[in-house]
């Protein structure tokens, strides 16, 4: 257990630290801030690496991938969509993986464009957030939850990628984006709550959208339960719906972050605008945790297309603070949390746990 441990604590280091060297050593492109392009690749290199080249009895659906694997490829298109559902772009991977020979690539291409394209989100925002920071709060909040949920990892990397056309205001191609997620996994069709995020002529994000948000998360849940489940046979999908019929305390503990960043919003502001459209973000967060006991427990995995806010909010946090004792009081909390969240939801005596302990790469299976 000690070294998987250390594999994967050298892993987030590993991408902490050349993402420092990224930030240090960025130019700038058409007048834009962008990372230095070897040390952004080192840096994912080792987070693609250790989720790529893992063993198929780590993560959640490993062998269940592994599995679909063999199945997609033993019949043709026509036949398998007759007898089962799969995303199409998923179900591409799985014949391109068949192409070049291994069930492996499955796991490597899926670990490559998920990683890749949650670096291209937090770039995207280099010039205003502590790049490393970022990254650290990623690897150690989120990143290990793909180590499952493949097909999601995927949806959710390309809806992560696409915030900044609604930054942008560019509606068309963020709805072209949320089509594309939705041929990894339908539930990305969640995303498209984003386009109801107002602004003024001024750009700035009306505060209305807060009250806005705590009307459309629960009525989008329910059309959803009522009109488009009865229509999905799919049983995993028919799962979400499962409604415990009350509703659940575990939204709280997203509570004193809201409280926080609400706190520090007019600051947010005067830095960039974007962090308002990160703010609504949280409150998506927030709100689906509440609500989604009560229409369907799988619901609450909606809130990982809002999740990567806290890598853009908690940095900021950080940098509207002019009192150096208060920075490094914010700092120490938020590595401090990172941690402890990590151990907490993907280690320790969470169930997940069992899934990530202990680590193998796959040729370890092979001897």
């Amino acid at each position: 257990m000690v070294i998987s441990y250390l594999t994967y604590g050298f892993a987030i280091l590993w991408a902490t630290s050349f993402g420092y060297l990224a930030q240090v050593f960025s130019r700038y492109n058409n007048g834009k801030k962008v990372p230095n392009y070897l040390f952004i690749w080192l840096s994912m290199a080792g987070l693609i690496l250790i989720l790529g080249f893992r063993d198929i009895s780590v993560g959640v659906d490993g062998l269940n991938y592994y599995n679909n694997y063999f199945l997609v490829n033993s019949m043709d298109l026509i036949t398998y969509y007759q007898n089962y559902v799969t995303e199409p772009g998923f179900y591409l991977l799985y014949r391109i993986s068949y192409f070049l020979g291994d069930a492996q690539w499955l796991f490597i291409i899926s670990a490559f464009i998920t990683v890749f394209l949650f670096y291209q989100s937090l770039s995207y925002e280099m010039d205003k957030i502590s790049l490393p920071l970022a990254v650290f709060i990623f690897a150690t909040t989120q990143y290990f939850y793909y180590f499952g949920i493949m097909r999601m990892g995927i949806a959710v990397a390309i809806i992560a990628f696409a915030y900044r056309y609604v930054i942008e205001g560019n509606k068309k191609k963020f709805l072209l984006f949320v089509f594309l997620a939705s041929m990894f996994h339908y539930s990305s069709l969640f995303a498209l709550a984003f386009i109801f995020l107002s602004r003024n002529n001024q750009k700035v994000f009306k505060k209305i959208n807060g009250i806005k948000i705590f009307f459309i998360i629960p009525v989008g849940f329910l059309l959803v339960k009522y009109i488009i489940f009865p229509l999905i046979s799919a049983g995993r999908y028919q799962g979400y719906i499962e409604s415990s019929g009350r509703f659940d305390t575990a939204f709280l503990t997203s509570l004193p972050l809201l409280v926080l960043f609400a706190l520090n919003y007019n600051a947010f502001s005067k830095i960039s605008l974007n962090y308002q459209f990160y703010f609504l973000l949280f409150i998506i967060n927030v709100s689906t945790e509440f609500f989604a006991p009560l229409i369907g427990l799988g619901i609450g995995r909606m809130v990982w297309y809002v999740n990567l806010s806290v890598c853009f909010l908690l940095p900021a946090i950080i940098r509207v603070n002019k009192d150096k004792n208060i920075k490094l009081l914010i700092l120490f909390i938020t590595l401090l949390y990172c941690l402890v969240y990590s151990y907490f939801a993907y280690f320790g005596d969470s169930w997940r746990g069992q899934h990530m302990l202990p680590y193998k790469f796959f040729f370890e299976s092979l001897n």
